[in-house]
Protein backbone atom coordinates (compact mmCIF):
# COMPACT_ATOMS: atom_id res chain seq x y z
CA UNK A 1 0.00 0.00 0.00
CA UNK A 2 2.74 2.24 0.72
CA UNK A 3 4.40 1.49 -2.45
CA UNK A 4 1.15 2.59 -4.46
CA UNK A 5 0.93 5.62 -2.61
CA UNK A 6 4.61 6.85 -3.12
CA UNK A 7 3.65 5.69 -6.84
CA UNK A 8 0.12 7.70 -6.89
CA UNK A 9 1.84 10.75 -5.92
CA UNK A 10 4.87 11.07 -7.81
CA UNK A 11 2.23 10.59 -10.77
CA UNK A 12 1.27 13.59 -10.06
CA UNK A 13 4.13 15.82 -9.75
CA UNK A 14 4.93 17.43 -12.79
CA UNK A 15 8.29 18.01 -12.46
CA UNK A 16 10.42 14.65 -12.27
CA UNK A 17 12.87 16.35 -10.71
CA UNK A 18 10.76 16.25 -7.45
CA UNK A 19 10.60 13.50 -5.04
CA UNK A 20 8.18 13.28 -2.23
CA UNK A 21 9.21 11.93 1.54
CA UNK A 22 6.85 11.08 4.41
CA UNK A 23 7.15 8.68 7.30
CA UNK A 24 5.59 5.01 6.57
CA UNK A 25 3.59 2.93 9.17
CA UNK A 26 6.69 0.23 8.78
CA UNK A 27 7.87 -0.99 12.14
CA UNK A 28 11.35 0.49 11.72
CA UNK A 29 9.93 3.68 10.26
CA UNK A 30 7.91 3.99 13.75
CA UNK A 31 10.93 3.06 16.03
CA UNK A 32 12.86 5.42 14.23
CA UNK A 33 10.30 8.07 15.20
CA UNK A 34 9.76 7.07 18.67
CA UNK A 35 13.38 7.44 19.39
CA UNK A 36 13.34 11.15 17.87
CA UNK A 37 10.25 12.12 19.72
CA UNK A 38 12.29 10.67 22.74
CA UNK A 39 14.79 13.02 21.82
CA UNK A 40 12.76 16.53 22.14
CA UNK A 41 13.15 16.66 18.08
CA UNK A 42 10.16 18.25 15.95
CA UNK A 43 7.92 16.15 13.70
CA UNK A 44 9.94 17.86 10.63
CA UNK A 45 13.68 17.23 11.83
CA UNK A 46 12.35 13.73 12.73
CA UNK A 47 11.51 13.28 8.97
CA UNK A 48 14.27 15.07 7.73
CA UNK A 49 16.84 12.55 10.07
CA UNK A 50 15.16 9.34 8.72
CA UNK A 51 15.72 10.58 5.13
CA UNK A 52 18.84 11.33 5.94
CA UNK A 53 19.60 7.61 7.64
CA UNK A 54 18.07 6.13 4.55
CA UNK A 55 19.41 8.52 1.26
CA UNK A 56 22.56 9.94 2.27
CA UNK A 57 25.26 8.76 0.53
CA UNK A 58 28.80 11.01 0.75
CA UNK A 59 32.48 10.54 1.17
CA UNK A 60 35.14 12.05 0.41
CA UNK A 61 36.57 15.40 2.04
CA UNK A 62 32.94 17.30 3.40
CA UNK A 63 32.42 20.60 5.22
CA UNK A 64 29.40 21.39 7.22
CA UNK A 65 28.29 25.14 7.38
CA UNK A 66 26.45 26.87 9.82
CA UNK A 67 26.09 24.10 11.95
CA UNK A 68 26.98 25.20 15.44
CA UNK A 69 27.15 22.28 18.16
CA UNK A 70 23.91 20.94 16.26
CA UNK A 71 25.71 18.36 14.58
CA UNK A 72 24.14 15.13 15.57
CA UNK A 73 22.40 13.77 12.15
CA UNK A 74 26.76 13.67 10.66
CA UNK A 75 26.15 9.83 12.48
CA UNK A 76 23.97 8.76 8.97
CA UNK A 77 27.39 9.37 6.98
CA UNK A 78 28.12 6.00 6.08
CA UNK A 79 31.56 6.47 5.76
CA UNK A 80 32.73 6.72 9.46
CA UNK A 81 36.33 7.39 8.43
CA UNK A 82 34.98 10.54 7.04
CA UNK A 83 36.33 13.74 9.02
CA UNK A 84 33.87 16.70 8.53
CA UNK A 85 35.12 20.55 8.58
CA UNK A 86 32.50 22.68 10.47
CA UNK A 87 32.05 26.32 9.73
CA UNK A 88 30.16 28.89 11.53
CA UNK A 89 29.90 32.73 12.35
CA UNK A 90 31.51 31.61 15.25
CA UNK A 91 33.91 29.75 16.29
CA UNK A 92 31.69 27.38 18.90
CA UNK A 93 34.66 24.26 19.22
CA UNK A 94 37.85 23.93 18.67
CA UNK A 95 37.51 21.89 16.52
CA UNK A 96 35.30 24.26 14.39
CA UNK A 97 36.59 27.05 12.11
CA UNK A 98 34.73 30.75 11.45
CA UNK A 99 33.94 32.16 8.77
CA UNK A 100 30.95 35.10 7.58
CA UNK A 101 28.36 32.99 5.46
CA UNK A 102 27.01 36.46 4.45
CA UNK A 103 29.71 37.30 2.63
CA UNK A 104 32.07 35.85 -0.20
CA UNK A 105 34.12 32.95 1.52
CA UNK A 106 37.47 30.99 0.13
CA UNK A 107 38.22 27.93 2.15
CA UNK A 108 42.14 26.86 2.46
CA UNK A 109 40.50 23.61 -0.02
CA UNK A 110 37.88 22.29 -2.27
CA UNK A 111 35.96 20.22 -0.64
CA UNK A 112 33.86 16.86 -2.39
CA UNK A 113 31.00 17.56 -0.92
CA UNK A 114 29.15 20.72 1.25
CA UNK A 115 26.73 20.26 3.71
CA UNK A 116 24.21 23.16 4.40
CA UNK A 117 21.07 22.14 6.55
CA UNK A 118 18.55 24.66 8.84
CA UNK A 119 20.61 27.84 7.21
CA UNK A 120 19.17 29.33 4.13
CA UNK A 121 16.70 30.71 6.72
CA UNK A 122 19.19 32.72 8.38
CA UNK A 123 20.42 34.09 5.35
CA UNK A 124 19.49 37.35 3.59
CA UNK A 125 22.29 37.18 0.81
CA UNK A 126 21.32 33.46 -0.68
CA UNK A 127 22.48 34.12 -3.96
CA UNK A 128 25.86 34.88 -2.64
CA UNK A 129 26.12 31.90 -0.28
CA UNK A 130 25.44 29.41 -3.33
CA UNK A 131 28.14 31.07 -5.67
CA UNK A 132 30.80 30.88 -2.95
CA UNK A 133 30.23 27.15 -2.20
CA UNK A 134 30.08 26.64 -5.56
CA UNK A 135 33.35 28.31 -5.77
CA UNK A 136 34.80 25.65 -2.89
CA UNK A 137 33.43 22.86 -4.47
CA UNK A 138 35.74 20.33 -6.81
CA UNK A 139 33.78 19.59 -10.11
CA UNK A 140 31.28 16.86 -9.84
CA UNK A 141 31.12 17.45 -5.97
CA UNK A 142 28.30 17.20 -4.15
CA UNK A 143 25.82 19.98 -2.46
CA UNK A 144 23.56 18.47 -0.02
CA UNK A 145 21.04 21.68 0.95
CA UNK A 146 17.86 21.25 3.74
CA UNK A 147 15.42 24.71 4.07
CA UNK A 148 12.37 24.43 6.25
CA UNK A 149 9.27 25.93 4.50
CA UNK A 150 5.99 25.13 6.53
CA UNK A 151 8.15 25.82 9.95
CA UNK A 152 7.44 28.53 12.94
CA UNK A 153 9.84 31.49 13.08
CA UNK A 154 13.05 30.85 15.02
CA UNK A 155 15.76 33.48 15.24
CA UNK A 156 19.23 32.61 15.26
CA UNK A 157 20.37 35.67 15.41
CA UNK A 158 17.54 36.50 12.55
CA UNK A 159 15.12 34.64 10.52
CA UNK A 160 14.26 35.83 7.22
CA UNK A 161 12.64 33.76 4.96
CA UNK A 162 11.08 30.33 3.96
CA UNK A 163 12.00 29.88 0.02
CA UNK A 164 9.68 27.66 -1.90
CA UNK A 165 11.57 24.29 -3.70
CA UNK A 166 11.14 26.16 -6.82
CA UNK A 167 13.21 29.44 -5.56
CA UNK A 168 16.30 26.87 -4.70
CA UNK A 169 15.74 24.96 -8.03
CA UNK A 170 16.54 28.07 -9.71
CA UNK A 171 18.89 29.85 -7.76
CA UNK A 172 21.06 26.31 -7.74
CA UNK A 173 20.46 25.46 -11.27
CA UNK A 174 21.70 29.43 -12.05
CA UNK A 175 24.77 28.77 -10.22
CA UNK A 176 26.00 25.54 -11.90
CA UNK A 177 24.09 22.47 -10.46
CA UNK A 178 22.14 19.44 -11.11
CA UNK A 179 19.53 19.20 -8.49
CA UNK A 180 17.59 16.85 -7.37
CA UNK A 181 14.90 17.80 -4.61
CA UNK A 182 12.98 16.42 -2.25
CA UNK A 183 9.89 17.64 -0.45
CA UNK A 184 10.10 16.19 3.39
CA UNK A 185 6.96 16.03 5.27
CA UNK A 186 4.13 16.37 2.44
CA UNK A 187 0.70 16.79 2.96
CA UNK A 188 -1.44 18.95 5.24
CA UNK A 189 -1.44 16.32 8.25
CA UNK A 190 2.32 16.46 7.95
CA UNK A 191 2.29 20.33 8.43
CA UNK A 192 -0.64 20.25 11.10
CA UNK A 193 1.13 17.55 12.85
CA UNK A 194 5.12 19.42 12.91
CA UNK A 195 2.52 22.40 14.81
CA UNK A 196 0.85 20.04 17.40
CA UNK A 197 4.44 18.79 18.04
CA UNK A 198 5.34 22.03 20.01
CA UNK A 199 2.17 21.87 21.86
CA UNK A 200 2.03 17.98 23.10
CA UNK A 201 3.87 17.28 26.47
CA UNK A 202 3.92 13.38 26.63
CA UNK A 203 6.08 11.63 24.33
CA UNK A 204 3.71 8.66 23.97
CA UNK A 205 0.92 10.96 23.10
CA UNK A 206 2.68 12.24 20.49
CA UNK A 207 3.78 9.05 18.89
CA UNK A 208 0.55 8.20 18.71
CA UNK A 209 -1.28 11.28 17.83
CA UNK A 210 1.56 10.77 14.53
CA UNK A 211 0.44 7.60 13.98
CA UNK A 212 -3.08 8.76 13.40
CA UNK A 213 -1.90 11.77 11.48
CA UNK A 214 0.46 9.74 8.94
CA UNK A 215 -2.53 7.44 8.17
CA UNK A 216 -4.77 10.74 7.47
CA UNK A 217 -1.89 12.00 5.26
CA UNK A 218 -2.15 8.40 3.49
CA UNK A 219 -6.07 9.06 3.16
CA UNK A 220 -6.00 12.66 1.63
CA UNK A 221 -2.91 12.21 -0.43
CA UNK A 222 -5.55 9.79 -2.33
CA UNK A 223 -8.03 11.95 -3.04
CA UNK A 224 -6.18 15.98 -2.87
CA UNK A 225 -4.77 17.50 -6.06
CA UNK A 226 -2.82 19.73 -4.38
CA UNK A 227 -1.39 17.26 -1.47
CA UNK A 228 2.21 17.92 -2.79
CA UNK A 229 1.45 21.60 -2.09
CA UNK A 230 1.56 21.23 1.68
CA UNK A 231 5.06 20.11 2.94
CA UNK A 232 7.22 21.27 5.97
CA UNK A 233 10.31 21.69 4.06
CA UNK A 234 13.31 20.59 1.01
CA UNK A 235 15.92 18.86 1.00
CA UNK A 236 18.33 19.92 -2.48
CA UNK A 237 20.99 16.85 -3.16
CA UNK A 238 23.18 18.70 -6.04
CA UNK A 239 26.09 18.24 -8.21
CA UNK A 240 28.40 20.63 -9.88
CA UNK A 241 28.46 20.03 -13.50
Amino acid sequence: MNKINELFVRSKLKDKKIKIFNFNLTFSDLFFLYQQISSKKSFLRSTHNLFLKKNINIKGSIADLGSGNNYEYHKYIKDKKVKVDRFDFHKVDKESFRVNLEKKFTFKKKYECILIFNVMEHILNNENLINSISKNLKKKGKLEIFVPFMFRFHSDPNDFFRPTHTYLINLLEKNGFKVQTNLIAVGPMSVILEILFKYLKFDILKFFVSILFILLNKFFNLFSKDFKNYYCGTHCSCIKK
